[in-house]
């Protein structure tokens, strides 16, 4: 045989490949794309249609001088108590399953098709309501028979003059249109929600830490206003099955933000304006009892006396600008400079929406304030990360290992929205420690140095905090679009670090190079060969080493020769030459191994994590599209036990088969359980219950007295 016949023969069947594959895949991906988004369906399975049709014109207002012409939606001059009369004739070709609605807002509205009361709904109508019900869409069915028939609308004004615009559709297709609209903004409030909570739970493990406690009062404020963003919106008739109960929980939540908004500019203040801060919140908070006590005693609604509520949360925001103008005049405002910029914008977004209440009469609540929240919590985080190192060198010695504790609590936030990596910034810094000690004597690296080297491993993956969720744990590979967001979490990392300057030595580097390539064909900045920090050389084979010795969804880790032959590989290439070298010379020695089991984060002892197994066990059941009802809730276990699981504490998951009646079911469950434990609904059949701390001898007793209970039911163990 022609040896050097055949190796041109490879040669050139590899460069068809290298060309073949990825031309296949793209053209793949074009298809998807077309059938995507391509409108030409004609031929296809049709899905059925998710219309509605405006209904807006040819009403007629009834009034003494006769009617008048109505063009919906409307404002209309009317007294408060009056009641509105609107008149119409339905169109022709109505047909059974077809609905009529009208979003309310806070009025009585009462529907008659042909004379015959159709639909009501006003505080008569809604138990316990009282005289303000809550916004609401109100919806009459329709028949075929109903064609061409006269319809009225009485409309009571109790709050604001206006009538919204009239829908008809059939089934449920307005919810579609509904949750179009307004879920963007839910899902901001649920992703500042879901923050807002992480910065809270994280803050009560460092409670002790000055700038923790603005993170901790932030969190709170965030939570409070996302969850009022829900109770505000259109959507909340899909979101409680209670939504008259909003009439309460909504005013608590508006008229609790000054309360919190006090609590979180008096920490970032430095306590400078402690009194007066106090003072603000006691008036507010008081007037949220005399509210309740009005409302309770039918002296008054909550709708009348929000405005002396909104008026604390005026004066609240109004003693903030003040104190943020006496900093700025007295310099003292370089002690929370970055989080200043959050707070101004905050403030102003909050008065528009304030004054927007009451001088737009179709304002939007939600989408400014959203956005506002997720700017301030930025600048918060930024904010304390920077005080944190700045003063790195020159705080004593208990008050440096807070600061590292702070570092770790941050690379465990990174970890835990990142749901299939858990512990992965925590194993890319001890690798990148581990290479940098082997290369000290011939790089010169100090044992501070290999020490900052780590603490660059475990916040290097930082700007994943602004990588979508969706995007981040996508089931399945990226799209070239989605990773082309991905590769942005570099650059978003950068910039949010970038205040910090050279407070840790190579710390910008080591975020923003890590995924350079010693060839050049990296990102972000095509850095080739030496040009690419040492630092980010180092952390770019630790990270990969990680990525090919832990799961992912869309494949398991590769085996220890495919690593090595991968490595080998890119070495040049992906690589720096020399480091790869050590790297290998290291996994040689034992001294580098995967610090995970079966691809999956360990403790200490080399066993699979429990948060582990619930990461996969959740992703593998996403996979096979099983309706999982509140994935964000079980991973929000998975990072609860991930903070447990670092102070040596641990969770015992269980899995029960739900074959009784869910409500008794859970009722009796809760006389076996403490406070510290978590209940999850998983699936409609199955229920999740997290047992925190128990020994097996506690879990095998709890077992049995569930079996005892309610007769031989299934339990399923994590594994």
């Amino acid at each position: 045989m022609n040896f050097k016949h055949s190796g041109s023969f490879i040669e050139i069947a590899e460069n068809l490949i290298r060309i073949g594959a990825p031309v296949t895949l793209a053209i793949t991906m074009l298809l998807m794309g077309v059938a995507l988004f391509d409108k030409s369906n004609a031929n296809e399975a049709y899905i059925g249609s998710f219309e509605t049709w405006e209904f807006n014109s040819g009403w007629q207002m009834v009034t003494k001088n006769g009617n008048v012409n109505v063009e919906l939606p409307a404002s209309i001059s009317a007294d408060y108590g009056q009641t509105v009369v609107l008149e119409n004739t339905l169109p022709r070709g109505l047909s059974d399953g077809m609905n009529l609605a009208i979003r309310s807002t806070m009025e009585d509205v009462l529907i008659y098709v042909n004379g015959s009361l159709r639909a009501e709904y006003s505080s008569n109508t809604v138990s316990g309501s009282p005289y303000y019900v809550p916004s609401a869409f109100v919806v009459a069915k329709l028949y075929e028979w109903d064609s061409g028939k006269d319809i009225r609308m009485e409309i009571h004004f109790k709050a604001r003059h206006i009538i919204n615009g009239v829908k008809l559709y059939y089934g449920n297709n307005l919810w579609f249109e509904v949750i179009k609209s307004a879920g963007p903004v839910c899902f901001i409030a649920l992703m500042t929600f879901v923050l807002g909570a992480v910065l809270s739970f994280a803050a009560l493990f460092l409670i002790n830490s000055f700038k923790v406690k603005a993170a901790r009062n932030m969190g709170l404020l965030v939570m409070d206003l996302s969850l009022w963003i829900f109770s505000e919106s259109t959507m909340r008739q899909i979101i409680f099955l209670r939504p008259s109960l909003s009439q309460f929980f909504s005013y608590y939540l508006v008229e609790m933000v000054g309360v919190f908004a006090c609590l979180y500019f008096d920490e970032v203040q430095h306590r400078h304006y402690h009194k007066i801060y106090v003072v603000m919140e006691s008036l507010a908070l008081l007037q949220v009892f005399i509210n309740i006590i009005l409302n309770s005693t039918h002296v008054a609604d909550y709708y009348v006396t929000l405005g002396f509520s909104h008026m604390w949360t005026f004066l609240c925001a109004v003693v903030t600008i003040i104190n943020i103008i006496i900093d700025v005049r007295t310099k003292r405002v370089k002690e929370y400079h970055i989080t200043t910029m959050g707070m101004i914008l905050f403030i102003v977004v909050s008065l528009s929406e304030l004054l927007g209440f009451y001088l737009n009469r179709f304002h939007v609540f939600g989408t400014e304030i959203s956005i506002a929240i997720v700017f301030l919590m930025a600048a918060t985080v930024v904010q304390t990360i920077y005080d944190e190192i700045k003063n790195y060198n020159t705080r004593e010695k208990n008050y440096t290992e807070m600061t590292i504790k702070t570092i770790e609590t941050i690379a465990s936030a990174i970890d835990a929205k990142d749901e299939y990596t858990g512990g992965h910034s925590e194993r890319v810094g001890m690798y990148a420690q581990i290479l940098a000690r082997e290369m000290a004597a011939d790089y010169d690296l100090s044992e501070d140095d290999i020490l900052r080297i780590h603490y660059i491993g475990l916040v290097h993956d930082i700007g994943k905090i602004g990588v979508a969720d969706d995007v981040l744990n996508k089931i399945g590979r990226l799209s070239d679009e989605e990773y082309d967001l991905m590769k942005k979490h570099v650059e978003i990392g950068y910039e949010m670090m970038r205040p910090l300057g050279n407070v840790i030595e190579g710390l910008l580097d080591g975020i923003r190079h890590h995924h350079e390539r010693f060839d050049g064909k990296g990102y972000p900045d095509g850095l080739s060969d030496t040009d690419i920090p040492l630092v980010a050389r180092i952390l770019a084979l630790a990270d990969s080493y990680d990525a090919m010795t832990s799961n992912r969804v869309y494949r398991f880790r590769l085996s220890d020769d495919q690593v090595r032959e991968e490595l080998k590989q890119c070495s040049g290439a992906q690589f720096d030459p020399a480091l790869t070298e050590i790297f290998l010379r290291l996994m040689d020695r034992k001294e580098i191994y995967p610090m995970t089991v079966e691809g999956q984060a360990t403790d200490t002892d080399g066993n699979i994590r429990n948060s582990a197994m619930l990461e996969r066990r959740l992703a593998d059941d996403l996979s096979y599209k099983e309706s999982i009802i509140s994935p964000t809730h079980v991973r929000m276990l998975c990072y609860l036990m991930k903070l447990m699981e670092r102070k040596g504490k641990d969770f015992y998951v269980i899995f029960i088969e739900t074959k009784h009646d869910d409500d008794k079911f859970k009722e009796k469950l809760r006389k076996y359980i403490s406070s510290h434990d978590v209940g999850i609904d998983y699936t409609d059949d199955w229920y999740l219950l997290a047992l925190y701390d128990k020994t097996q001898q506690e879990t095998e007793a709890f077992e049995k007295e569930l079996n005892s209970e309610f007769g031989g039911i299934t339990i399923e163990k994590l594994s």
